[in-house]
Order: structure tokens, then sequence, then C-alpha cells
């Protein structure tokens, strides 16, 4: 299976590549399918690699108190384990496909071979993950908000 790069341009990297990026951008990123059900990343174990969801739906769970707590939905165009992508650390959660899923894998080898190569495309995807991590914190704070006035009583 092969990359989609016209899906890459429209939905992540939002401008047009030329015909030599477009190349580049195939050979970078790796295709790998999944059925439902299927752990894409189990927490714990050895990060490095960027995870884009082309298509499919997966929840993300973390392991607290001896069960699977559900903490995130991902859907077509998300990101996911970018902090042990940036960091460098172990997955800090489980990523299992809710349906069958196709995901664009991303190393750290590749990203930082991306960065030799075309700073321009670096910069898109990074971009890309501060929005997505933006999302996050906005949904987060929220979530806290509604907690918080839970807690004390009080109605929105």
């Amino acid at each position: 299976m092969d990359i989609d790069v016209k899906w890459l341009e429209e939905h992540v990297l939002l401008c047009k590549l030329s015909g030599e990026d477009r190349v580049l951008v195939a050979g970078l990123f790796e295709v790998a399918s999944y059925s439902k059900d299927d752990v894409i990343v189990a927490q714990g174990t050895p990060g490095g690699e960027l995870y884009l969801l082309r298509s499919g739906r997966a929840d993300i769970t973390c392991l607290s108190g001896g069960q699977n707590i559900r903490v995130a939905v991902v859907r077509e165009a998300s990101l996911f384990g970018e902090m042990s992508f940036l960091t460098g650390d172990v997955a800090s959660a489980t990523v299992t496909a809710k349906e069958d899923s196709v995901i664009y894998k991303l190393s750290r080898g590749a990203y930082s071979e991306l960065m030799i190569k075309n700073q321009d495309l670096v910069y898109a995807l990074f971009a890309h993950m501060l929005v997505h991590a933006g999302s996050i914190i906005r949904h987060m704070n929220e979530e806290q908000i509604a907690l918080q006035n839970y807690i004390t009583g009080r109605r929105t």
C-alpha cells in the first residue's frame, strides 16, 4: 500500500508539494494497516515514531488502578505518539484500532532526514503537531473546569 501524498498535502501539510518533495515524503513515511481491536502502540513500549491516522478510528487508553481508562479517541488526520516521538520516552498510553485503520508512521530517523532535505516540510509537520497538541490542551482545560464545577457544586 502506498502513501496518499495528495491526502497529506490537503490534511496535514496544508501545501502543494513539488514532484521532488512528493517522492521524498512518500519515501519517508511507512504505511501500516490495522484491523479492529489490533493494538497499534502499547503503553510502556519504546517510542520514536510519529503516527498519523489516515483512515479509521482508534482509542487511546491509559492503565490506571488495573483498569484501562479511555482518555481520547483518534480520528482521521489525528496524530498520536508525538510525546514519545519528541522525547524518546516510552509510550504513555495504549492505542487500539476501533475500526479497520490505515496509519502513516514517521520514524525519528526519517524526520531527521527530512530536516536535512526540506526544512519547510519539517515546519509543516511540526506545525500540525502543535495545532494538535493545542487542541488536546484546550479540551483538557474544558474537562478540568467542568470537573471543578462539579466538585464545587457550581453549574454552568
